[in-house]
């Protein structure tokens, strides 16, 4: 097959880091495969087979000019549909695998306009395809089942500068409502959500992100911590997040939470992404030591591994890829109730009921109160992995997918 991935960036976040997990895999697997993203800013040269259609600074301004100033209302992005029509007929693509078509991107309308070139896999990693603008639509009582009527939050994430929800809300269930395009999803959570949506009865598949067990594996704590000069005698917590400013990723909440430790001494707080909010956790006491963004798979398998626990305070996931990351490394994870967070935890970690940073706070003491039980629940973990999320049956479930859009389109 020659597959076409889409996406708004290469390798950032959680969702770019699956896209190119699948690209790889599908690649040693002997089909022919090539990825166009919107941008790509990072210093590391973008793979031969992925290109960027913005980039240079000249194209991003360009960006910037027919989307009036990254507004991200646009019904039509006209430089990146040419672009990427003429791409699928010069290499005869057989189907495309979309990803992340926000951000300024890919219009609402080119999306059906690529749908009638070729089929199309959807995987759908946010909310943006089933609601009026967002993302994430933190904040919003559900109002995107009820056709996004009015927006309370405008400026979740990709923003918009005027109510216009509503409108976009009804011009994505014209133009999704497709049946070349093919839908997947994360998670079993993320499928209900799907179906209460105004695409909800078009064809959608759940097939779990997953990863490599022989690469995202546990490595003895004892001799990392050395080699890392980490104290022996503390509690280590891990906190990842590209961007821990985003409301949405619970920063706060786990900092209430610290500050409500009754013995800080005690733990030590490893950082991974941007910085954010170090200086308020070290007025309180609380030794934090920042690992910057960690783009290299090995350095971020340490990261979890010499961790006790991983703390994910997200308040809206449809998966929560870094959770099966630390699980596979033998660390186990405390989130909260939310989304998708029981279904991919189990009881192999904790799920915290109350959103609440008091709550979070008697959940770690927890976890560190019986070795014995942390253990445990560190060897659950792997085994949990290695049993639903393993990469084998991701590329399965999606070579199989590829071949049911081509043949239902």
């Amino acid at each position: 097959m020659n597959i076409l991935f889409l996406n708004t960036t290469y390798i950032c976040g959680g969702a770019e880091s699956v896209a190119s997990q699948i690209l790889q895999g599908m690649s040693a697997r002997g089909h022919h495969v090539y990825e166009i993203v919107s941008y790509h800013k990072r210093p590391e040269p973008l793979p031969g087979n992925v290109s960027a259609i913005y980039d240079t600074k000249a194209r991003l301004l360009l960006n910037r000019l027919i989307t009036h100033n990254h507004g991200n209302d646009s019904l039509t992005i006209p430089y990146s549909l040419r672009k990427i029509s003429a791409f699928i007929k010069d290499k005869h693509i057989d189907v495309i695998h979309l990803h992340n078509a926000h951000g300024n991107f890919l219009g609402i309308r080119d999306i059906r306009k690529l749908s009638m070139l070729c089929p199309v896999v959807w995987t759908i990693h946010d909310f943006w395809p089933l609601t009026g603008h967002c993302a994430s639509p933190t904040g919003c009582p559900d109002l995107w089942k009820e056709g996004c009527s009015s927006c309370p939050h405008l400026d979740n994430y990709p923003p918009l500068r005027q109510d216009k929800a509503a409108a976009l809300l009804k011009k994505k269930e014209e133009c999704f409502n497709r049946p070349s395009i093919l839908y997947t999803v994360p998670s079993h959570w993320m499928e209900q959500q799907f179906r209460q949506s105004v695409i909800g009865r078009q064809k959608c598949i759940c097939i779990h992100n997953s990863l490599d067990t022989d690469l995202w594996k546990p490595i003895d704590k004892i001799s990392l911590r050395e080699r890392y000069g980490l104290p022996a005698d503390r509690h280590i917590l891990a906190f990842v997040a590209a961007d821990p400013q985003k409301k949405s990723k619970g920063m706060d909440l786990l900092l209430g939470a610290l500050e409500k430790l009754p013995s800080p001494e005690d733990y030590l707080l490893l950082i991974a992404g941007r910085e954010g909010g170090l200086e308020k956790i070290r007025q309180h006491g609380f030794a934090v030591r920042h690992f910057g963004y960690i783009s290299d798979q090995e350095k971020m398998n340490e990261f979890y591994a010499m961790a006790d626990l991983l703390v994910n305070p997200s308040l809206y996931e449809t998966f929560g890829l870094v959770n099966i990351e630390a699980m596979s490394c033998g660390t186990p994870v405390i989130a909260f109730s939310v989304c998708a967070m029981e279904e991919i935890i189990a009881d192999t970690g904790w799920c915290v009921p109350q959103i609440d940073s008091n709550a979070l706070c008697l959940t770690i003491q927890e976890a560190f109160s019986s070795p014995d039980l942390l253990h445990l629940k560190s060897v659950a973990s792997r085994q949990r992995v290695l049993k639903y999320f393993s990469e084998k049956q991701m590329l399965d479930a999606f070579e199989t997918t590829y071949l049911r859009a081509m043949a239902i389109s």
